[in-house]
């Protein structure tokens, strides 16, 4: 399990995800309140556990100490590193205008 990271699945996942819910939005099936609701809440438990096990992770680098579970908490640190970074990319697409446009 812990022995490679699973970008590719990861990515093709979150990308079903998203055109599923895209498409629900379209539909009419959820509105669009919903659906950034959804993708925004990811966002932020995505960054939060990734952020969380970064400090743990950190904490263990400063201490010195060691910590059987080291290699474990990376792994999923990394994973949902990799859904925050494509949740983040979709984002920032979606708020490109306010972003990047001068009004």
């Amino acid at each position: 399990m812990f022995e490679s990271y699973n970008s590719v699945v990861i990515s093709i996942v979150f990308l079903l995800l998203y055109f599923i819910s895209n498409l629900l939005v379209k539909t009419k099936k959820i509105s669009l309140i919903v659906h950034k609701k959804f993708w925004n809440s990811l966002l932020a438990i995505s960054f939060l556990v990734s952020g969380v096990l970064g400090l743990i992770l950190a904490f263990k680098i400063d201490s010195k100490s060691p910590i059987g579970w080291y290699t474990n908490v990376l792994w999923f640190h990394v994973e949902f590193g990799i859904v925050m970074a494509l949740i983040a990319i979709f984002h920032l697409i979606w708020h490109f205008k306010y972003y990047f446009l001068k009004s």
